[in-house]
């Protein structure tokens, strides 16, 4: 099933060009000089509307006493140089009163240069060795963990021309990957004009610069997929979307290639801050980049508060090391200092100096809150002259606030009234909010409450722009106080967009909201953002519910976080559906059965999706139950089917078949004849994987005839896949490839590309069991041409492997061993076992036709040990066989390493019992022969006799060539 075409999230940010660092007013773009790392300010010393162009800096990359830069080639290391403390500027600005010129205040960076020191020395450890670097930067809000990442940020960009610096914001309420989102789309230069097929174009461009085409269409698709942006029915996430669990972890693996891939060309810096709210999935990818970039000159700097170990008790563990730096609050002395410097008065009273040095914490951000505070009620402010002068009197009437929270709270209390009903309005929107939403929450106030539907025409005409002229001053205003900030580009096109300069400014201006007015505005704001035109795209309607939520509507709120669910689910974010899902159960009245049923229906399938059986069983246990109170027999038939296919999956077949029959059963009373056929189908697999495969045909050649007669073409060719599996398991070769070969036209009629691959995988498997190598290699190089158009990986490495088998077998070592390599590479790359066992099993095996022994016996093991971890009944047979042939073609060499042979019949009578219990007849036939044929060279005749015989008998049978020759052993005797 496609996602949306285009579900990209409107929030992007400008990139001037491919390549090229842009800033973001939100903080996620590239930490650019005399700007934040953070959006709303957590953690800056900077504050503001309007931030001027820094002050020129010097060239450290030419400056060999700077740690960045490369080391000379002759002659002395000399000691490092303090970073640009004196050239690192800060500013405040603000409006006095009315028609005054703003004050206009700079500082310098102070008292961290250690930390600084330190962050220099990992980056040059981590180009020079060409090894990752993963770093948090710890501290309490208002620390500094924002300006020391920016300041390191310039300080790399200077020394190291060639490094490339990108960064995101994990925000209050960041979206699932959000920042690593933000991150992508300044590589790749992706603006908010760049829609659909325009964001695709520059990912493919992007990738293309420096990913090998082996990996291309699919490092492609999936970091598409990740933008938002994705392919429409996408050849490579369409199938991994079916497989639990791995989409998510193909993903990852696709980040983390483009990002080893493009650090290749220089260092690469990424700057995630405000990591305490990012989602769990978000951290996951982080840990997952800093344990699998070990050979990528690639530093991670992240920045968090100490709560980031509360809501992820986890965070920094793994397997890589993690380099903790904590960001304390500046010391005493420092505090003063940067008051001081602040104030510029040349004479300050010790009660203002007592509570920078000791009230504040040594918080940058709460000492730039005092100065503001102390301008704003005119203690501090300038004389005739023009010089900062401190007012001793009105500050001897004064109660000085002792925490920074309490200076926020009287500078709001402090504010014109205008202003502050405006604030509170536009805290109601939201930490980012829009011009014309306060507008419209400003206007709803003027609604007459005898005519709902506004004021007449006459009377809005009378009154003009008035009240957005009035709501636009105040925003300056506020913008000029540092209370807001203005951003650009809007995250909505045409609107003016702003955001609370950081977010203990939101939290204080919300609370001064009154309940009922909370909710009133809450409904307003909503209603707003669903009539934009993007108001029902997914991001919007999960703001939209939020705000529904708040204002006590639980069914509207359900109902869009449902709609916002329901895309996730689509374009396979389980995470995030998840979430939303619950969100949405949660807001739904317990009366609400028939909807409720449908999210534990959709929920559970999401969980399944993604490999959480558990978590799928419930929810589809709660649709059952829901199912009998509405005697909606249908529903439930769906539940105990759904369960059936769960129990399934974990391996227990019994279990499975009976939650099947339960669904089977409910369907016939139904007449749903859709059900009952997918009910048959089902059960058919679990008889043929119990090898029941009369019992299977039967319940899949019922399913096929329904589905014939109900004309569903993709349906069809899986029921004829299916059939085709236990006819090929049964022996009768003609049989599954009339199936596979209409299965084949069926998909390639519909173009299914990816199914078109597969089936044509199983019918060259079906030519390499006949002894048809010639044909069986056409077939899978026709199947691997599709794989890696699509960029199919898993496909891929099966074809490799059967190539590389192939060639084996017709005595092309070099192909076989070049084959099986690629194959092996590809598997672990995406953490394939099955493959991965097979192909290090027909490694084994062609080192022993080459006399390797000692490797093949290394080879074997490691598949056999594999197999065991992993539970694959059939892959450790195999690896018995396997090991079975490297003793026995040591059995008479008394100079091989691996010894002698007397293991060698101990493991084929292994891999025969596990054939038989399977009922896997060819690969049964093949042990008794080689097991048969030791016994002989043994000269143990009647034992070897008989298995031969018995082998024989199977070959035949199954049409296989094998039978004639050993026929001819047999009358030789």
């Amino acid at each position: 099933m496609a996602g949306p075409r285009d579900t990209r999230d409107s929030r992007r940010k400008a990139s001037p060009r491919q390549g090229e660092q842009a800033s973001s007013s939100r903080g996620t773009g590239p930490i650019e000089p005399g700007r934040e790392v953070s959006s709303d300010g957590e953690d800056a010393t900077v504050s503001g509307e309007v931030v001027p162009p820094p002050l020129p800096l010097q060239d450290i990359s030419t400056d060999p006493e700077n740690e960045l830069a490369p080391e000379p080639k002759t002659g002395p290391v000399l000691p490092n140089v303090p970073l640009l403390v004196d050239d690192a500027r800060a500013e405040i600005r603000y409006d006095l009163t009315p028609g005054d010129e703003p004050a206009d205040l700079r500082v310098r960076f102070v008292n961290r240069q250690a930390e600084l020191k330190q962050l220099k020395q990992l980056l040059r450890h981590c180009r020079d060795q060409r090894s990752a670097v993963f770093v948090t930067l710890l501290g309490e809000p208002g620390a500094g963990k924002s300006r020391l990442a920016q300041e390191f940020a310039r300080s790399v960009r200077a020394a190291i021309p060639e490094a490339r610096v990108l960064a995101g914001d994990c925000g209050r309420n960041p979206q699932s990957y959000e920042p690593i989102v933000r991150v992508l789309e300044q590589r790749f230069g992706i603006s908010d004009a760049d829609h659909g097929q325009a964001a695709r174009n520059k990912i493919a461009a992007g990738v293309a610069e420096v990913v090998p085409e082996q990996y291309l269409t699919e490092v492609t698709h999936l970091l598409a997929h990740l933008m938002g942006a994705p392919f429409e029915d996408s050849p490579v996430v369409e199938p991994l979307a079916a497989m639990p669990g791995q989409l998510e972890m193909r993903m990852y693996i696709a980040v983390r290639r483009f990002f080893e891939k493009d650090a290749q060309n220089g260092p690469l810096l990424m700057v995630f801050d405000r990591v305490q709210n990012a989602r769990a999935e978000t951290i996951n990818l982080i840990h997952f980049l800093a344990e699998g970039l070990t050979q990528a000159p690639v530093m991670l700097v992240t920045a968090a508060r100490p709560t980031v170990y509360r809501r992820h008790p986890r965070w920094g563990q793994g397997d890589f090391a993690l380099h903790r730096i904590d960001v304390e609050g500046l010391p005493p002395d420092d505090a003063l200092a940067l008051f001081q410097a602040l104030a510029r008065a040349p004479e300050l009273p010790e009660a203002l100096e007592l509570v920078a040095r000791s009230r504040l914490r040594g918080s940058p951000r709460a000492i730039y809150e005092f100065v503001r505070y102390l301008l704003e009620t005119t203690v501090l402010a300038r004389d005739a002259e023009g010089n900062w002068r401190v007012d001793e009197t009105r500050l001897r009437v004064m109660d000085l606030p002792r925490s920074h929270e309490e200076i926020l709270r009287q500078r709001l209390r402090n504010l014109p009234s205008s202003e502050r009903a405006v604030l509170e309005k536009a805290a109601v929107v939201g930490e980012v909010f829009w011009l014309d939403a306060v507008v419209a929450l400003s206007r709803a106030a003027t609604v007459s409450s005898k005519d709902p539907d506004g004021p007449t025409l006459e009377e809005i005409a009378a009154s003009g722009d008035r009240i957005r002229t009035q709501v636009g001053e105040a925003l300056v205003s506020l913008a000029q106080r540092g209370l807001v900030r203005a951003t650009q580009p809007s995250s909505i096109t045409g609107e003016r967009e702003y955001r609370f300069a950081y977010a203990p400014i939101w939290d204080l201006a919300y609370e001064l909201v009154d309940t009922q007015t909370k909710r009133y505005h809450h409904r307003l704001a909503a209603q707003w953002l669903e009539l934009r035109p993007e108001g029902r795209a997914e991001r919007q309607q999960e703001q939209v519910g939020h705000h529904l939520q708040r204002a006590g509507d639980g069914r509207g709120a359900a109902s869009r976080y449902r709609r916002a669910a329901d895309s996730a689910r689509a374009r396979y974010f389980n995470h995030k559906a998840i979430r939303l899902y619950k969100r949405s159960l949660s807001c739904m009245a317990d009366a609400d059965l028939a909807a409720r049923i449908h999210i534990w229906h959709d929920l559970g399938s999401v969980y399944q999706l993604k490999g959480d059986f558990d978590g799928a069983l419930d929810a589809f246990e709660r649709m059952v139950r829901l199912g009998w109170v509405v005697a909606s027999r249908p529903k439930a038939a769906v539940a105990f089917n759904k369960m059936g296919r769960v129990w399934r999956q974990k391996g227990n077949l019994e279990l499975a078949r009976e939650y099947l029959e339960r669904g089977l059963e409910m369907f016939t009373r139904s007449g749903d004849q859709r059900g009952v056929a997918t009910s048959l189908d089902d059960i058919g697999q679990v008889y043929w994987l119990q090898g029941r495969y009369d019992a299977a045909l039967d319940r899949s050649a019922t399913a096929l005839e329904m589905r014939r007669h109900a004309g569903d073409r993709r349906s069809i060719a899986v029921s004829l896949s299916n059939i085709g599996n236990i006819e090929k398991t049964r022996g009768l070769f003609d049989e599954a490839e009339s199936c596979y070969r209409e299965a084949l036209s069926l998909r390639r009629d519909i173009g299914d590309r990816y199914g078109e691959a597969a089936t044509l995988n199983n019918i060259a498997a079906l030519a390499f069991e006949r002894g048809e190598l010639d044909h069986a290699r056409d077939e899978w190089e026709e199947a691997l041409g599709i794989a890696e158009t699509i960029g199919a990986l898993p496909l891929q490495a099966i074809t490799l492997n059967n190539l590389g088998e192939t060639a084996a077998k017709q005595q092309r070592p070099a192909d076989a061993r070049q084959r099986l390599r690629k194959a092996l590479a590809v598997t672990r790359e995406i953490a394939q076992v099955r493959t991965t066992i097979d192909v290090l099993r027909n490694l084994g095996m062609l080192e022993l036709s080459e006399g390797n022994h000692e490797r093949a016996r290394e080879y074997a093991e490691e598949c056999l040990g594999l197999a065991r971890e992993a539970q694959m009944q059939e892959m450790v047979g195999r690896a018995m066989h396997a090991l079975g042939e490297v003793y026995a073609a040591t059995l008479f060499d008394a100079s091989s390493p691996v010894g002698g042979g007397g293991n060698s019949d101990d493991y084929f009578r292994q891999a025969i019992d596990v054939f038989r219990e399977l009922g896997n007849e060819a690969e049964l036939a093949r042990a008794l022969k080689r097991r048969g044929e030791v016994q002989l060279e043994r000269g143990n005749l009647q034992g070897g006799r008989e298995m031969l015989a018995e082998a024989a008998e199977i070959f035949e049978r199954l049409g296989m060539p094998e039978g004639s020759t050993i026929y001819s052993i047999i009358s030789g005797l």
